[in-house]
């Protein structure tokens, strides 16, 4: 039954047909993943089908089944491109955080991970349900072990800590509670209480004395 249910979803995922490989072909697959990523928002995964992305991107059919197999493909690559842009924020980002004192420095990494999250929220959260379903579960391992090295880089070190496990652990607790936010509480990705809160749980667990302001 798993073995079947693991074929059913390598069946449905397969990405691309054809890599875009010209300026109008890559321009034709951007189009068409703007318009999956605007009807994503509108009217959520189940709801929308190849025809309706095609209307939506205003081209064929035909020219979208040219670059991916299915509407679970389409969506498989709006995961990737949003995590992709994520990447790419966080390693350009970073780079001014860490010359911070420790204090500092767990403080602006979560500010920059809230930053990014940001980014095209309501996409975001249509796709928290659903993303692992769609997307590759190897490249979402990747990804994640990407962003973990970011933050074991710049931790300060912990004597006697192993900082693998202690990246592991705060890159998913992080996601965990930002897709929670996400699901139930979109608002609180900006409520400087929740990032003041999530600030100190990090803190306390990798205990970093608390800079007093006083």
């Amino acid at each position: 039954m798993i073995q079947s249910m693991e074929k059913e979803k390598a069946k449905k995922t397969k990405i691309i047909v054809k890599a875009p490989t010209q300026e109008r072909s890559r321009q034709t697959v951007s189009t068409i993943l703007d318009a999956c990523s605007r009807l994503l928002v509108s009217e959520g995964f189940y709801s929308i089908t190849t025809d309706k992305i095609a209307k939506e991107a205003g081209v064929s059919i035909g020219s979208l089944y040219q670059f991916f197999g299915n509407k679970e493909s389409v969506v498989q690559a709006v995961v990737k491109n949003l995590m992709e842009e994520d990447k790419r924020i966080m390693s350009e980002k970073i780079r001014t955080i860490f010359p911070l004192p420790p204090e500092q420095r767990v403080r602006a990494m979560l500010e920059l991970a809230f930053e990014t999250y940001r980014r095209q929220y309501e996409l975001r959260a249509k796709l928290t349900t659903i993303q692992y379903y769609v997307a590759d579960a190897a490249y979402i391992s990747e990804s994640i072990r990407f962003f973990q090295e970011i933050i074991r880089y710049n931790l300060p070190q912990i004597p006697g800590k192993d900082m693998d496990k202690l990246s592991y652990i705060i890159v998913n607790a992080f996601i965990g509670l930002a897709n929670t936010m996400a699901i139930d509480n979109p608002n609180y990705i900006n409520d400087p209480t929740i990032l003041n809160e999530m600030s100190q749980l990090f803190m306390k667990y990798l205990d970093i004395p608390v800079e007093n302001k006083a």
